[in-house]
């Protein structure tokens, strides 16, 4: 496989028996000619296809069951009427704007209350909304979402020291900021999204897709994700070609220009997927603009992606559950103050295709529930282990 402009990974999640779990092993694409005898179980042909096809099947699936804690809470009420400040990197990309909604509910749960701070993409900005967090003298706890530690790394360590709890969600764990009696993280499955998208171009495609992926660039964690999906991709679809664009939230009014020139240079590119659905808005019309034909995909889809799957405009859309992620967020916020183990969470996916999206309800109110992922019970899971109502 061809890939230009590039760092290499390794994936290091897949889905398996519908729970996305970590460290898999990894399944190589069907070219259509019998396996060779040494080819694993994962890899050989089955009723439903090859061994590629079977996993897209499963990215696809409906999930039975969230793995979730089985250690109650000690006490649900330590955060009562305590002000819980939520920093997403950017209220733009819609899957933060969703989880601000659903966190209001978790918050209100436990008895706190929600303040939120648009970190905006910048890091001063970002830094300004902890710094905030960390003078009220009512915080229960500050929630980081999608932003990478080192872009406010001076306010959350200052926050940390004054003794206030973080919660580090939706990136990757790493020595530099480990966990501790202060901090718990929440991990992204950022990984688990672009491979899904992946394995999808690989098949759709028949092992020799041609696709034009936006990275996106506003940290390490997002270039990690994308690195180790796209390397996945090269392990299926050796005969694959990637071209990359790397572009950030503060520099988005940069992309059109730059998705003319690649289309323009490569008129036989086959798909084009944005990290984040975020940059839908830009991508659709840019790509069509230029006269191109290639199919659209994208991870983090929220609402608005699963309606343009739903009405033709996106192909292939991978998302995670926001609402599990948020009730996890206030689950790990009450451990934290109960100094209890803080659970591993890894959060729901789901790929949406023409395939899926037909038995889908594609409205706020199925998006707010989570059922769009597997069961919508998981919200009384949680008030259970809160021992709340």
């Amino acid at each position: 496989m061809k890939i230009t402009s590039t760092r290499g990974g390794r994936l290091r999640s897949l889905a398996a028996a519908g729970t996305v779990a970590a460290a898999l092993v990894l399944v190589g694409c069907s070219s259509g000619e019998a396996a060779p005898e040494e080819t694993t179980e994962e890899t050989t042909t089955t009723e439903g296809g090859s061994g590629l096809e079977a996993q897209l099947a499963e990215f696809m699936a409906l999930q039975d069951e969230y793995d979730m804690p089985t250690e109650a809470i000690k006490d649900g009420t330590v955060l009562e009427g305590k002000t819980i400040h939520y920093v997403p990197i950017t209220n733009y990309a819609p899957q933060f704007a969703l989880t601000a909604a659903v966190l209001e509910e978790a918050v209100s749960a436990v008895g706190a209350s929600l303040t939120v701070c648009d970190g905006g993409g910048n890091p001063t900005t970002i830094g300004s909304c902890v710094d905030t967090a960390r003078n009220d003298a009512n915080v229960g706890a500050i929630i980081t979402d999608g932003f990478y530690y080192g872009m406010a790394a001076n306010a959350l360590n200052a926050a940390q020291e004054a003794g206030v709890r973080v919660i580090y969600g939706n990136q990757f764990s790493e020595d530099a900021f480990p966990e501790s009696e202060t901090q718990a993280n929440v991990n992204s499955p950022g990984t688990e999204m672009v491979t899904e998208l992946a394995t999808w171009v690989a098949v759709d495609s028949e092992g020799a897709g041609n696709l034009l992926f936006v990275r996106s660039a506003d940290g390490p964690g997002t270039q990690k994700f994308a690195d180790e999906g796209l390397a996945q991709l090269a392990t299926d679809c050796p005969d694959c070609t990637v071209t990359t664009i790397d572009i950030t939230t503060a520099t988005q009014n940069q992309l059109e220009g730059e998705l003319n020139t690649k289309l323009l240079q490569d008129p036989n590119i086959q798909y084009v997927a944005p990290q984040f659905a975020q940059y839908l808005p830009i991508v659709i019309p840019a790509t069509r603009a230029s006269g191109s034909q290639a199919q659209i995909g994208t991870t983090a889809a929220t609402l608005g992606a699963l309606q343009a799957v739903a009405n033709g405009d996106v192909a292939a859309a991978s998302g995670q559950s926001a609402p599990f992620g948020a009730w996890a967020f206030i689950d790990s916020a009450l451990r934290l103050a109960n100094g209890q183990d803080i659970y591993p969470y890894v959060m729901p996916t789901r790929l949406f295709t023409a395939e899926n999206i037909g038995d889908v309800d594609v409205s706020e109110g199925a998006e707010a529930s989570g059922e769009w992922f597997g069961p919508d019970s998981f919200k009384d899971d949680f008030k259970s282990l809160w021992s709340v109502k």
